[in-house]
């Protein structure tokens, strides 16, 4: 049996130091909702450990964490699931290894005593963890290469705190605004790389492990893995073979997802990334598979129709829960606070609602997350000839049109900057630069990716799965978490990612039509109707709902009050202004006004911690 793990923890550490069971108990109660079932804590000289388990296979006390192997050398916390564990537990009893379990856990903790840090390369799956090793005086924390789960550290002096999520770090230091992260965000709606939208706080970067010596307090990083690395293009792969390859890719990775002992149920839109899942999910299992959809009541946007034709064709045990304008303004704030930040899309609230019901019936949920930045899901994807064009953002509109438009100081400061990466975004970002002209985001992760690459389509490829992806998963994570479900995602596994990515750019994304891989791969278990229908997504009728002073628009009123946390980080007149301008004519209006309301809420609800147990 697996003792699978999905939870989470805080590791904290400084030379000499003893922690409280109080701050412990903090913690624990922070990271709760990742874990009810059990937790644990453990503090020696210099060293705790906190941690909250949901479990999900062989849900008994044998794995409870922190875990310590027999020789009493290592201590582990582990966050994840190992889809390979059996075939590395068999290479370690090849090598005199015995175990206590049966599960991956343990695993892990043999395979960093036998091999070291190369174990992580030879994880599959999705892991956040942290060793502790007493012989060598050190901690190893490691993360897997696309992140899929959550991982943070703040380092002040010789402290160093590791957690799961950011909350619980407000107990170590005040947390404030990152003016970097606060630009990305207003652009991109999310901060990419190891911004976490907090300042002094590092999302830290999927496919590398921190070693901090418990002596001296100094740590040093080390790469094991690189999303970016699998980008090798064969152009020996012909159309058939690429079809054959990821075809069976795709097989194994939702294969290779499915194991519970708890059940799973299929995160349901009807489109085809999620369809396709829970087909091949219906073919590799006799047991029927339950799925959960949200209806959107008299909205153009609701997607019930096509998932009805997807569950009669599959033969789901299909569930339903509507969202209204009230609902979904009523649960805006809470999705922000389990998503510690701005929500980068608003189907994160309906993800957080259909995860709250999701956790009534199963503790595992299987989505299509990562199909459309693996194999070219977006519109740009299809019209990229037409985006290569323009060597610069400036060149989207023409020079003579920018004394006009009153707007070229905004327009010249974009100027020289990829499309390849400005053609993700689909709001009026000039006019809210307008509003916050100290707020222009400066090159960072996105362009430091692009970099790597001539190719605009592999361009837009890694600046998607290395800086956009990452948005998802987290919201993925953190919005099921939010309910204590575990979300698995085999669109976004490394062993697809190495097939994917070595088709030819002509096969993956010739232009027009947008995934004519996946899309033709789904042809035998899907019927066209859902293939080929017209792309929706998670997408809300928020240009309407931002209307009604009573529902989700009674928001706006918070930009005008004196506590305006927004506020002061705009040009006062501009934004009073643009704000009243919206109110008398908002249908015509460019400013993105909900992105303002999601800014505002977040900035709201940032936990006003004192950091005193970082002294005490």
């Amino acid at each position: 049996m697996i003792y699978c793990h999905m939870c989470g923890f805080v590791t904290i550490a400084e030379p000499g130091r003893i922690f409280g069971d109080s701050l412990l108990k903090e913690f624990e109660r922070d990271l709760y909702h990742r874990g009810p079932d059990s937790g644990g804590r453990l503090s020696e000289s210099g060293v705790a450990l906190a941690f909250r388990r949901l479990a999900i296979l062989d849900p008994d006390n044998r794995a409870d964490q922190p875990m310590t192997d027999l020789t009493g050398r290592y201590t582990i916390v582990f966050n994840g699931e190992i889809y390979n564990f059996r075939t590395l537990r068999k290479n370690l009893q090849a090598l005199g290894v015995r175990f206590r379990t049966t599960g991956d856990t343990e695993v892990i903790l043999a395979g960093y005593a036998h091999w070291g840090r190369e174990v992580f390369t030879r994880l599959e799956g999705m892991f956040a963890l942290a060793i502790v090793d007493r012989y060598q005086k050190k901690i190893i924390a490691a993360r897997d290469p696309f992140g899929i789960k959550p991982l943070y550290v703040m380092r002040r002096g010789k402290l160093t705190t590791i957690s799961s999520e950011m909350r619980p770090l407000a107990h170590m230091s005040p947390l404030e605004v990152d003016h970097a992260a606060l630009s990305e965000l207003l652009v991109f709606r999310f901060a990419a790389g190891r911004l976490s939208n907090l300042s002094g706080i590092e999302s830290f970067p999927g496919g590398m492990c921190l070693s901090i010596c418990l002596e001296s307090g100094h740590s040093k990083e080390f790469r094991f893995d690189n999303p970016l690395d699998t980008f090798v293009p064969d152009n020996r792969i012909t159309k058939e073979d690429a079809l054959a390859l990821c075809s069976d890719a795709v097989t194994k990775s939702v294969r290779d997802h499915l194991e519970s002992d708890v059940g799973y149920t299929l995160q349901l839109s009807g489109g085809v990334d999620s369809s396709l899942v829970g087909a091949i999910a219906a073919k590799e299992t006799e047991d029927s598979i339950t799925s959960f959809g949200v209806h959107l009541p008299g909205s153009k946007l609701d997607e019930a129709p096509y998932r009805r034709q997807v569950v009669n064709h599959i033969g789901l045990r299909h569930h339903e829960i509507s969202l209204n304008e009230t609902e979904f303004a009523d649960a805006l704030p809470h999705a922000i606070q389990h998503m510690e930040g701005p929500v980068p899309h608003y189907g994160c609230v309906m993800l957080m609602l259909l995860c709250e019901k999701i956790s009534k019936h199963s503790k595992v949920v299987l989505t299509g997350e990562g199909a459309d930045e693996m194999f070219g899901g977006y519109k740009r994807y299809g019209i990229w000839r037409n985006l290569s064009r323009k060597g610069k953002i400036a060149g989207l509109i023409p020079s003579w049109m920018w004394p006009i438009l009153q707007r070229w100081r905004e327009i010249e400061r974009y100027s020289g900057r990829d499309p390849a990466i400005f053609g993700a975004v689909y709001h009026d970002f000039l006019a809210l630069n307008e509003l916050f002209p100290d707020l222009v985001p400066a090159p960072g992760e996105r362009e430091s990716v692009a970099a790597n690459f001539k190719d605009f389509r592999e361009r837009m490829f890694a600046v998607d799965q290395s800086t956009y992806l990452p948005s998802l998963l987290m919201r993925q994570d953190k919005m099921a978490m939010a309910s204590s479900v575990e979300a698995r995602v085999p669109f976004t596994h490394f062993p697809l990612a190495r097939i994917v990515n070595s088709v030819p750019l002509s096969v993956r994304a010739p232009g027009g039509e947008t995934k004519p891989l996946l899309k033709e791969i789904a042809e035998a278990l899907l019927p066209n109707q859902i293939i080929y229908r017209r792309k929706v997504g998670l997408t809300l009728p928020l240009e309407a709902w931002v209307q009604n002073t009573k529902g989700f628009g009674r928001y706006i009123e918070l930009l005008t009050q004196p506590d305006c946390k927004l506020a002061a980080y705009a040009e006062p007149r501009r934004f009073r202004s643009a704000i009243e301008a919206f109110r008398k004519c908002p249908k015509t209006n460019p400013i993105p006004m909900p992105h303002l309301i999601n800014l505002e809420l977040w900035l709201r609800s940032i936990p006003l911690g004192t950091g005193k147990d970082a002294v005490s």
